[in-house]
């Protein structure tokens, strides 16, 4: 299994294993920003959710390598960084509000109310 961490290409991680802990978050992230947008994502907007993933997990990895007393360099300090910057405009871009919930139909009111 190929070893995953915060320098890792992007190839590599598009070939995790579903079942790995790193996938595990990434698809966490996915989920979440794609209800924060409304459930029906643009293009535009599924690109900026799968960079926000892949960013959250080099930050991650990174996270868990200074929890476990790994001493980051100069150049990874910068890296991180540059990183968290990276998301937070992504992020940004997205949309700091949550986008409006969809109003039920009357159809879907009324099975709510028989149940």
């Amino acid at each position: 299994m190929t070893e995953i961490g915060p320098y890792s290409r992007p190839a590599a991680l598009r070939a995790i294993d579903g079942r790995r802990r790193e996938a595990r978050l990434m698809a966490a992230v996915r989920r979440d920003l794609t209800a924060h947008v409304g459930g029906a994502p643009s293009a535009t907007q599924r690109l900026l959710i799968d960079r926000c993933a892949q960013l959250s997990l080099h930050l991650a990895l990174m996270d868990s390598e200074l929890a476990a007393g790994k001493a980051l360099g100069e150049a990874a300090g910068r890296q991180y960084l540059a990183w968290t910057n990276s998301l937070s405009r992504a992020l940004r871009q997205l949309g700091l509000k949550e986008a409006p919930r969809p109003s039920k139909t009357l159809q879907q009111h009324i099975a709510e109310r028989r149940q």
